[in-house]
């Protein structure tokens, strides 16, 4: 395919996946325009906690750890040092972004957390969410990561809505810790775009690719809709899925 083939597809894909993009910024968005209780801020905290955590054998942060661990002895004898300190970067980016909602947690209790209390806090919608990505992977390799890779943050929706908000000493700590995290992660799709386009080398990879946008992302959304308590109604999730939702300029940035 010529580069041009590959724009079109690539953008074709974008705009088609904005919609649960801006999905993800609607239930954001609904929940933090009414007062909420402190246990209502809590359920969505711990969730936010336990996918940058992630405290499970297989988790990210375990697992990069364990790469770090490996590939230091190869270190300049096979193990580029630039890539070496990329995954040391990737690492500390995602700890941080649990450090800055774990921060807010403590806050709210009163008291310390602990990774066993994070651990609990994996819902329904966020299960199956991992169970259809490793399914992909395991199904369709490389291609199906990368798909993942293009969904992953849903376009930083929730992260944009939590740091427009303020007012309070909680939306106050909410808004800072979402900037910290959209300004990290703002620029993920636009990287798992560009991936995803190096890796699918026809007209089927982007079909292919382009179910496995729609599952994952159709199911990211239903995952925030839970992760937020239901603000919105099942109607309103299916209406997003059929694309009835405006899209904000903002995600035209992915367009390219």
């Amino acid at each position: 395919m010529d580069a041009t083939e590959v724009r079109g597809w690539r953008n074709e894909l974008t705009k088609f996946a904005s919609r649960w993009w801006a999905g993800e910024s609607e239930v954001a968005r609904t929940f933090f325009a009414a007062p909420r209780s402190k246990e209502e801020h809590l359920r969505w905290l711990w969730l936010q906690a336990y996918k940058e955590l992630q405290p499970r054998t297989d988790g990210i942060i375990i697992r990069l750890i364990e790469k770090l661990h490996a590939e230091y002895p190869e270190l300049e004898a096979g193990v580029d040092r630039t890539d070496f300190l990329g995954t040391i970067q990737f690492l500390e980016e995602e700890f941080r972004h649990y450090v800055l909602f774990a921060d807010i947690i403590q806050h709210l209790l009163g008291r310390p957390i602990t990774i066993p209390e994070v651990a609990k806090y994996e819902y329904e919608q966020e299960n199956k969410l991992r169970m259809l990505r490793r399914s992909y992977a395991e199904e369709h390799g490389a291609l199906a990561r990368f798909a993942s890779s293009f969904c992953e943050g849903g376009g930083a929706s929730i992260y944009y809505e939590g740091s427009r908000i303020g007012g309070d000493p909680v939306s106050d700590a909410v808004a800072r810790a979402c900037k910290g995290v959209y300004d990290d992660e703002v620029d993920h799709a636009a990287h798992g775009a560009d991936e995803l386009a190096g890796a699918s080398n026809s007209e089927a990879d982007w079909k292919l690719a382009h179910e496995m946008v729609a599952a994952i992302s159709a199911q990211r959304l239903r995952m925030r809709n839970e992760q937020f308590g239901f603000p919105l109604s099942d109607e309103r999730v299916a209406q997003i899925d059929r694309g009835e939702i405006e899209l904000p300029e903002r995600l035209a940035r992915f367009i390219v």
